[in-house]
């Protein structure tokens, strides 16, 4: 059986969504809801980063060297905020 091209981007889009860490899950969902202009929903996503990010333990340990992306989100977020 023969996959189309779409067909492997998306194989290959869901597989890389999976390795990727909660947090940057979470922060592309913020984004969306900001660009959708769905407020509410940017917050609820702000406070689920905030929980995940400070969440004490855990079986993995962060090791995130750059945190522009979450500088971004947080700077977005405070811009949307006072924007409403």
């Amino acid at each position: 059986m023969k996959c189309s091209r779409r067909v492997l981007r998306i194989q290959c889009w869901y597989t890389d969504m999976l390795n990727r860490r909660l947090s940057d899950k979470i922060v592309a969902a913020h984004m969306q809801a900001c660009d959708q202009e769905k407020p509410e929903i940017a917050e609820m996503l702000m406070r689920t980063l905030e929980m995940d990010l400070s969440a004490v333990g855990g079986s993995q340990t962060e090791r995130r060297n750059a945190t522009e992306t979450l500088e971004d989100a947080f700077d977005r977020h405070i811009r949307m905020k006072t924007t409403v």
